[in-house]
């Protein structure tokens, strides 16, 4: 771990001309995935946060994306990174982008420890208003995109699908096609929707409400568990919800918003090793979510994170620090 001892700047030049210096302090290194990313913006407010609290603390934000970031963690060059739920779980088995690694780093994947969770960049499914699609279970008979060939959201939609009593092969036309080209054939009537992936509000999915009527569907919460049971690393599937205020503020208007949606993702957690001290992971995860009410004020998409995604369906064990702050708060 980095935890570097840093000396602090002058403060202050007397009259005299003597230098005062302040204490040293102590860096964390927050490897977050890039600066557009939610998790880099809410970094950089939690190291305002550390920098407003005082004692000694200080949080330097870089971004190294997920696989570089867990990566440079193991090798001790960054104190925290975001990895999602199931990636870790590669790593850990050696699978996946990390099936190449050396077993010298697996080994380190295996120590570490989560501060929390948040709910980041998700699936969305929108459909052209005129569709005829105002639930999951109408998808049944349309046509619509589903991602590009080969990735994961179309395993995912596949399983969602199922989960809602349709058989994507026999039942509905799910296209693999990216959302790009997938828009552009909703415009001309050729396609029903197309799932998307990001965050609120979505550029393509602004620009696309301009040229046409739009609105969300999204899976129903209570097909959850089913779908969980039938898709590998199930478990660590999450629904983020998305008032239906905040969909009419995020496009001014131009998407229906159909009431309150759900749309699906894993936990993008922040990790460490588990030889940092109790007491600096506590101080860390005390200070971002007793302050969660300043981090949503600072941006609409900050604005939908909170405390009940903090702890949920995560693939590492919690540092206990952190466990210690959770429970405190009841969340444990």
């Amino acid at each position: 771990m980095i935890l570097r001892k840093l000396v602090g700047a002058a403060v202050s030049i007397v009259a005299c001309g003597a230098i005062s210096f302040s204490s040293y302090a102590t860096e964390v290194v927050v490897s977050a995935v890039s600066p557009t990313s939610d998790d880099y913006a809410l970094s950089v407010v939690w190291s305002n946060l550390i920098a407003k609290r005082g004692g000694g603390l200080q949080l330097t934000v870089v971004d190294n994306g997920t696989v570089k970031g867990l990566r440079k963690l193991a090798k001790g060059q960054v104190d925290v990174s975001v990895i999602g739920a199931p990636h870790l779980k590669d790593a850990t088995q050696k699978s996946g982008k990390f099936k190449k690694d050396p077993d010298s780093l697996v080994a380190k994947y295996a120590n570490m420890r989560a501060l929390f969770a948040i709910k980041t960049s998700a699936a969305q499914y929108i459909v052209r208003a005129d569709s005829g699609i105002s639930q999951f279970t109408d998808f049944k008979d349309k046509s619509f995109a589903i991602g590009r060939p080969g990735g994961n959201a179309g395993r995912v939609t596949k399983a969602m699908l199922a989960a809602h009593g349709i058989d994507m092969d026999k039942e509905a036309d799910g296209q693999y096609l990216k959302y790009g080209p997938a828009l552009e054939q909703m415009a001309n009537g050729s396609m029903q929707g197309t799932l998307v992936w990001g965050g609120t509000p979505h550029a393509a999915v602004d620009n696309a409400s301009r040229q046409m009527k739009l609105k969300f569907v999204s899976p129903n919460p209570e097909q959850m568990e089913k779908f969980r049971s039938t898709i590998s690393n199930g478990e660590f599937y999450v629904l983020k919800k998305i008032p239906a205020k905040a969909i009419q503020e995020a496009y001014s208007g131009r998407v229906e918003d159909n009431g309150d949606q759900y749309y699906w993702t894993f936990p993008f957690m922040f990790v460490v090793d588990k030889a940092m001290s109790e007491e600096t992971a506590y101080t860390l995860t005390k200070t971002l979510w007793d302050n969660i009410a300043e981090v949503n004020k600072t941006s609409l998409a900050l604005s939908l994170i909170t405390k009940d995604g903090a702890v949920e369906a995560m693939s590492a064990e919690l540092h206990p620090g952190a466990a210690k702050y959770f429970k405190e708060i009841g969340l444990l």
